[in-house]
């Protein structure tokens, strides 16, 4: 889940630090908000490193939908 900590720094200039409670409230918050039948597949999207590739094209694909910075 590092990646998503490591975007915080370079994308919004966090310390660590901040970086690694802010990724703690989105995976709380995404966890306390996602129906039931989804937390397998936010599990595995959100997992452990070895997932970072799906993360990835999750962000890659929500930076299409949103339009990036």
């Amino acid at each position: 889940m590092a990646i998503v900590a490591n975007l915080l720094q370079e994308k919004a200039g966090l310390t660590p630090e901040q970086a690694n409670v802010a990724e703690q409230l989105v995976l709380q918050h995404l966890s306390a908000n996602v129906p039931p039948q989804y937390h397998d597949m936010l599990g595995s999207v959100l997992g452990s490193g070895n997932q970072q590739g799906s993360l990835g094209s999750l962000i890659g694909d929500a930076e299409k939908l949103f339009g990036s910075k």
